[in-house]
């Protein structure tokens, strides 16, 4: 009798090993949220440089169903005037969706996408702030003096070559 009751034990000890053997095959994909809970994020059109006119994107994935309601706010502010938000389906059961907001940026903006998921309720939320951003003035200055100096180099080798290619062999 002892003998089936130290069985029992290392069934159920098995048994855990196994469910425990589960969730670290699960371990690597932990870092997605649940199927059918939203992910988002947000980033710029084009390169930011301040006071030009640019757009942010919210991109949401991991959704299904597709029903959610997205709200842009400026600081503490809510935006008004955002335009549609546009959903597509990709693979599987799974939908993204895609929402704009035409802004120009400064230097101590905050901008949140906060994204509803009208089944349950969840909400999730992304920021952005500028940073890493260049004037544009500086940007091109730089790229044209070292395009510049590429071509005076080049050329300095070729003529270098050339004078030293065209001396009489003796």
């Amino acid at each position: 009798m002892v003998w089936c009751e130290d069985m029992d034990h290392e069934q159920r000890q098995g048994a855990a090993l196994l469910r425990l053997l589960h969730l670290l095959w699960l371990l690597p994909y932990s870092r997605t949220a649940p199927e059918g809970f939203p992910m988002v994020d947000v980033f710029t059109l084009k390169p930011l440089e301040f006071g030009k006119p640019n757009m942010l994107v919210c991109f949401i994935s991991n959704l299904f169903p597709p029903t959610l309601t997205v709200n842009w706010w400026h600081h503490l502010d809510p935006v008004e005037g955002i335009g549609p938000t546009f959903v597509s389906a990709v693979d599987g059961f799974s939908f993204q969706a895609f929402s704009y907001l035409n802004f120009t940026p400064a230097p101590s903006d905050l901008f949140s996408c906060v994204v509803t998921h009208e089944i349950d309720n969840y909400t999730a939320i992304a920021y952005w702030v500028p940073h890493d951003a260049l004037p544009s003035d500086l940007l091109e200055n730089v790229l044209c003096g070292v395009a510049f100096g590429l071509g005076m180099l080049g050329i300095i080798v070729g003529l270098v070559l050339i004078v030293y290619f065209r001396k009489p062999c003796s």
